[in-house]
């Protein structure tokens, strides 16, 4: 699997005609695993804060960057225990987490942990629909000591704002939210909330909606954005439109 559909809220079991919804409630945490040599191993609650029963899968994938892109892949480097599993209304279980390969942690390894919550379709009616949660935990795995990331920024104008490209010649990810693009005190652009992750030694794109009209002056643009380590500014060169 070399794409995966990857939101809080993604599955619909329908009927052609609808009147009603039926939400499930299925709640994840932490959020973010972020474990340090010699650590492989760590868990992840989960609850059902619904009215009904819910099974539950959970699944490991291996998550890259190819050309701008998130990439999941199924892998058995790090499991799920259990797989799957049964939860009564406000039942909740623990998940543990477990990095299997014995291959030494040169680089941070990233991957996704996928809670699914599975349809059941005994609740299938005329004139429903169904909707089913599912959740995606970021794993990262890295060495003991890291040299953190090393970005680099260009933005190129498109339709309706920025695509904003970084580089990331690090080796440990670089989280960006509440992106900002100004020229000379001007903001041009912003995207506000989690914009996405660039992973270590892997390029990220982004489009940011904005007024791409005009050029900035001196062919570049600052960017300021929230990271793990908090706020930051740089420098991008421009191009394109």
């Amino acid at each position: 699997m070399k794409r995966l559909f990857i939101s809080a809220i993604v599955g619909i079991f329908c009927n052609l005609f609808t009147s009603l919804v039926l939400a499930a409630s299925l709640r994840v945490a932490p959020v973010v695993l972020d474990l340090k040599a010699p650590t492989a191993a760590s868990t992840i609650r989960v609850w059902n804060e619904g009215s009904r029963s819910t099974n539950v899968q959970v699944r490991a994938f291996r998550w890259s960057q190819r050309d701008g892109e998130d990439v999941y892949e199924a892998t058995n480097d790090v499991v799920a225990s259990p797989p799957i599993t049964s939860l009564p209304p406000g039942g909740e279980n623990l998940i543990r987490i477990v990095r299997t390969t014995k291959r030494p942690v040169q680089a941070e390894e990233s991957y996704r942990i996928v809670v699914d919550e599975l349809p059941d379709p005994s609740r299938r009616q005329n004139g429903t629909v169904v909707m089913v949660v599912r959740h995606s935990i970021p794993v990262f795995f890295g060495p003991a000591e890291t040299t953190g990331p090393n970005p680099l920024w260009s933005v190129r104008r498109v339709q309706g704002g920025y695509q904003v490209v970084v580089r990331n010649t690090g080796t440990q990810r670089l989280k960006v939210s509440n992106l900002a693009l100004s020229d000379n005190g001007r903001v041009l652009a912003r995207k506000d909330g989690l914009v996405g992750y660039v992973l270590g030694n892997a390029t990220a794109s982004w489009d940011v909606p904005g007024n791409s009209s005009g050029s900035p002056s001196g062919g570049t643009i600052t960017i300021s954005a929230d990271s793990e380590a908090g706020r930051f500014d740089a420098t991008a060169r421009t191009g394109g439109g």
